[in-house]
């Protein structure tokens, strides 16, 4: 698939998704509620922090997507960070429609945020605004809870899942 940039030359889109790739990211289930109250989840690695004092992260979401009303729409979201074991996790969230958390999955945060029961660490967040960036909307969370575990995480490079390793003292 190429596009057309615009002085007119073909611009290689696998070639830029391969230059991306060459940037490893962390993996992790971005959660919210339907309209039915079923806890619902998407895999992204688009997510950033942007600010400590206030709390704001970002994430992103492809306006193309499935699950783009419901998340793009979501007055609150959680984000579980995924430990290094849960490729097969971050694959099932990634690809299923329905995509609903329930069971020994689903945890229920202290703002009653839905969330990822067996994560390394999680936010739930408050949306704060949305942005169009292209064929995504970046959205901004404040973070209104948080925890962390101890643990490796789990990491996305060059087209596939690798470890991220916790720094021992």
């Amino acid at each position: 698939m190429s596009t057309v940039k615009s002085d007119g030359s073909a611009f290689d889109v696998r070639g830029y998704r391969d230059a991306l790739g060459c940037f490893g990211t962390g993996v992790c289930l971005i959660t919210t509620r339907d309209e039915a109250g079923r806890a619902r989840a998407i895999t992204a690695n688009s997510f950033s922090s942007v600010s400590l004092h206030p709390p704001i992260i970002l994430w992103c979401i492809d306006v193309h997507s499935d699950r783009y009303d419901l998340f793009a729409g979501a007055d609150h979201f959680g984000v579980s960070f995924l430990r290094e074991h849960h490729g097969d996790v971050s694959t099932e969230f990634a690809r299923n429609v329905d995509a609903e958390l329930s069971g020994a999955e689903l945890k229920v945060g202290q703002h009653g945020i839905p969330l990822y029961a067996d994560a390394l660490g999680y936010l739930e967040c408050e949306t704060g605004f949305r942005q169009k960036a292209g064929d995504h909307v970046v959205i901004f969370g404040n973070v209104i809870g948080f925890d962390a575990q101890a643990g490796n995480g789990l990491g996305f490079f060059k087209g596939d899942y690798t470890p991220l390793i916790e720094k021992k003292d």
